[in-house]
């Protein structure tokens, strides 16, 4: 049983580490603002839990660059349904960040997008 909890552990460690290191690299990519297309509520990733707020809204957005459309997502930090559900509504724009040499590879930072959600987002 404790070898099971010792691979979750390593598992979350690596997941952290690629998720940061892309990050670092999406720092220096080129802002692109994107329209978010949808939105959902789902249950939130283990990774953000907290007491009380067990949901987070999932938003997927599209932008275009050199004519071509490209997209992808963001998720927001811990909410509670209610709050999740009050808040996913809209066409607002998001600030992305995308890889000039694929585009279909984006980050959406969390100090890009401040002002323009009411919700905070989780890096990624």
């Amino acid at each position: 049983m404790a070898g099971i909890f010792l691979i979750d552990a390593i598992s979350r460690k690596l997941r952290h580490r690629n998720r940061e290191k892309k990050l670092h690299l999406a720092a220096q990519w080129p802002l692109a603002q994107a329209e978010i297309n949808h939105w959902r509520v789902l249950p939130v990733d283990e990774e953000v839990a907290s007491m009380g707020a067990n949901y987070q809204v999932e938003a997927g957005f599209h932008f275009t660059q050199a004519g071509e459309y490209y997209g992808g997502y963001l998720r927001s930090v811990a909410l509670t349904h209610h709050e999740a559900e009050l808040k996913a509504k809209g066409s607002p724009l998001v600030t992305i960040r995308y890889n000039p040499a694929n585009p279909d590879e984006t980050a959406v930072l969390a100090e890009d997008n401040v002002d323009n959600l009411q919700f905070r987002i989780i890096s990624g």
